[in-house]
């Protein structure tokens, strides 16, 4: 009977261990994503490099995770699901105040938005745009068309967004006629313009405010030293390689270190989106 006894106490005691074992791994496990901007192939070609990387590198268990749609990321990213991030910067200064996130690196640059319409439109400034107007943009909460809708203070007068995925279809949006305006990025203009895909197309208008690039956050979970040493790895030689995918897609030649300062206030952007408010 005490050597029963003995046995169960050892097999409880190593059942226990166990169970505390599994707990801790999965604890221990950090998920990063990035906003669904590119198909799942796309991004597991992206990115897949970048998170081996970073969880050979620190030993930590970092599982890439592919969200498959704006609704789902955003739901997720609320909750504090994910714990390694890349997206647009006033979706950063909304987890910096909410999430405890902190921004470490980014990539180089500033974003600019402008509107276009056709040549022979009548359109001059934001305020035609008011009431029954067409905006051929990105989905919400992408900072292109929040930084558009702010204008507008009341959402009666904001113009109607005409959903759009790709710069290309955005464009074609408007030469086809689906909407009166394209909202987009400054520096694809000046890509369109080059490549002749702007004929027909002139900037109405142009907003003065420029914002920091796509950034790399990281959550609670993560600890200060870990997010300095993320951040070293990401901005070393050997980053440099495993980002060699991101930085094509984005046409970029390096990642820079971040600055928190830089995002403040851009969460406002998204105050009157569901579930950023």
């Amino acid at each position: 009977m005490k050597n029963i006894n003995k046995n169960f106490t050892f097999i409880s005691l190593l059942l226990a261990f166990s169970h505390s074992q599994l707990l801790y791994a999965a604890g221990d496990e950090l998920i990063f994503a990035t906003a669904p901007t590119h198909s799942a192939n796309e991004t597991k070609k992206i990115y897949t490099p970048i998170v081996e990387y970073l969880s050979n590198q620190t030993g930590k268990k970092i599982t890439l995770s592919i969200p498959q749609s704006f609704g789902q990321y955003s739901a997720r990213m609320q909750r504090g699901d994910y714990d390694i991030i890349f997206d647009g910067p006033h979706l950063v200064d909304w987890r910096i105040k909410h999430l405890q996130h902190r921004p470490i690196v980014r990539l180089p640059g500033r974003i600019q938005v402008v509107v276009a319409v056709k040549e022979s439109s009548k359109l001059t400034t934001l305020k035609d745009l008011e009431y029954g107007i067409k905006a051929c943009a990105f989905f919400p909460p992408s900072l292109l068309t929040m930084t558009f809708l702010s204008h507008y203070s009341n959402p009666a007068r904001q113009p109607g967004i005409v959903r759009v995925r790709g710069f290309k279809n955005i464009i074609k949006c408007v030469k086809k006629g689906k909407g009166d305006v394209a909202v987009l990025r400054k520096k694809l203009w000046g890509k369109a313009k080059k490549t002749g895909t702007s004929k027909g197309l002139k900037i109405m208008a142009s907003f003065p405010e420029t914002f920091p690039e796509r950034t790399f956050t990281v959550g609670a979970k993560v600890s200060p030293d870990l997010a300095a040493t993320l951040a070293e790895l990401l901005l070393n030689n050997d980053g440099q390689k495993v980002t060699t995918g991101l930085l094509k897609r984005f046409k970029k030649k390096n990642l820079i270190k971040a600055n928190s300062k830089e995002y403040d206030g851009l969460a406002n952007l998204v105050s009157t989106v569901w579930g950023f408010n």
